[in-house]
């Protein structure tokens, strides 16, 4: 008689319960043990028994959370149970507590041979519901044996064989092998949004220690050769330094142009939003509005920098070239003309009368 109606209850479709019947009492009749560990492993199965009827009702009446707890209450006796686990992920998911019972039905659908065609077809239908508060995420590496992690949670090694949900918001995708570069990326979970990661470990390549040719003997110093302070300034530098100027000035312009185009963007796209408020998790207009903004801020910085660069070339190029020329000049009159060398400044005392000097060429 409880048997009959305890199939019944099971067979309840509105509710969506998935009910397999627990295993029959153990009758006086059979041989008893005196082992005290089978005594307490008795206690538990009829109390697991007792708590899941009670689940069982509790779902027949809609009160979900009820049958909740009462499904947790034989859990904690009986994990490994498979009718446990379904029905308290669908009491979980039907209770509002989506992200529980998402990820304990999305492992039991993926366990072979767990539950009928039936109780599948349940399961699925019951994740669909939980699915449209969560994201639901599944990753694929190009190496077994990688350690799979997703926010806070180790979900074991590569292949990962089930699917993993995560509320809305931003969480970590990690894995790592030994031996492989190990791989981090940093996402954002949106509701009802399915995401599937292929994730390619590269190996690790150990570079090549290169072996030091022998000490060869420090060559003698040899005296700098003459230089000619009359021949003017140099072509090549005043080349190079032309080069540099140019293009810093036309970096400058160029970032300029970009962030002026950006600068318009944002205005357009904070009138279109008007009087909204953006809040994170950013999306759609939002979302760009700040990608537009920061891309106009970094471009006005390096802007500014080309710019710094090119005129510092451009006064270096030029104070060189005057230095250079007033040298040149100075030689041709017949006085004592200083030597270009900008590494060093110093005075030196030359025929009684003091003399400034410059070491190392501009």
């Amino acid at each position: 008689m409880i048997s009959r109606k305890l199939s019944a209850r099971c067979m309840l479709a509105a509710a969506g319960v998935l009910c397999v019947p627990l295993p029959r009492p153990v009758r006086a009749a059979e041989p008893a043990s005196n082992d005290a560990a089978s005594d307490t492993n008795l206690v538990e199965n009829e109390k697991a028994r007792q708590t899941f009827k009670e689940g069982i009702a509790a779902f027949d009446r809609r009160d979900f959370e009820a049958a909740r707890v009462a499904f947790l209450q034989t859990f904690a006796l009986k994990p490994s149970a498979p009718v446990v686990r379904r029905n308290l992920g669908l009491a979980e998911i039907y209770s509002g507590h989506y992200l529980e019972g998402a990820r304990r039905l999305g492992r039991v659908i993926h366990t072979p041979d767990e539950g009928t065609s039936m109780d599948r077809a349940r399961m699925v239908e019951s994740l669909k519901k939980a699915e449209a508060h969560l994201e639901r995420v599944t990753v694929e590496v190009n190496v077994e044996g990688a350690q799979i992690q997703i926010g806070d949670v180790d979900l074991g090694q590569s292949p990962m064989r089930f699917a993993w949900y995560m509320e809305p918001g931003q969480y970590e995708v990690r894995i790592n092998k030994a031996g492989f570069v190990g791989f981090t990326e940093s996402r954002i979970a949106r509701a009802g949004n399915a995401e599937h990661l292929r994730v390619n470990l590269k190996p690790v390549v150990l570079e090549e220690v290169a072996v030091p040719a022998p000490s060869e003997p420090a060559p003698e110093p040899v005296a700098p050769p003459q230089v000619d302070h009359h021949s003017g300034p140099n072509p090549w530098v005043l080349a190079a330094g032309g080069v540099l100027t140019a293009g810093g000035l036309a970096a400058g312009l160029t970032l300029s142009l970009f962030a002026a185009d950006n600068a318009d963007k944002v205005k357009q796209l904070g009138d279109s939003l008007g009087d909204t408020m953006c809040r994170a998790p950013l999306s759609g207009e939002c979302l760009e509005l700040s990608d537009a903004a920061a891309a106009h801020d970094r471009q006005v910085r390096w802007a500014t920098v080309s710019f710094a660069l090119g005129a510092a070339a451009g006064v270096s190029t030029l104070l060189y070239a005057l230095l250079a020329s007033s040298s040149d000049h100075g030689g041709h009159g017949g006085t004592a003309s200083p030597s270009i060398e900008a590494r060093s400044v110093g005075v030196s005392v030359e025929d009684g009368g003091p003399r400034l000097l410059v070491t190392g060429t501009f």
